[in-house]
């Protein structure tokens, strides 16, 4: 990606992103990682990138704002997954004898 310039890196860096929220949805996390990872070494070029202010211009800072937001609903997205794999772990674990404690937390009272 030499010599490309940094508005094309952000484009496709925000495209990275759009089709990691598409993906998340899908459920489909192993090309979630794929596309993660894809979006890791973009950022690294970008870095590496001189500066031409564009993230400083109208159009860059409505492309960043764009990433922020999808980045926002990937970080739900994922931290409500985790909850739910979490919970999932600990029934799993209480009704396959995992931890006596969990068990006893399943009390008959009313």
């Amino acid at each position: 990606m030499a010599g490309r310039k940094t508005s094309d890196l952000w484009q496709n860096f925000r495209f990275l992103t759009k089709e990691m929220e598409k993906f998340l949805i899908k459920q489909d996390m192993q090309l979630f990682y794929d596309l993660l990872s894809q979006r890791e070494r973009l950022q690294t070029i970008i870095c590496q990138t001189a500066d031409d202010n564009y993230k400083d211009s109208p159009e860059g800072q409505r492309v960043l704002n764009e990433i922020q937001q999808v980045n926002q609903v990937i970080i739900s997205k994922l931290q409500s997954r985790m909850l739910v794999s979490k919970r999932q772990h600990q029934v799993r674990e209480t009704y396959s004898g995992g931890s006596p404690t969990d068990a006893s937390r399943l009390s008959w009272r009313r």
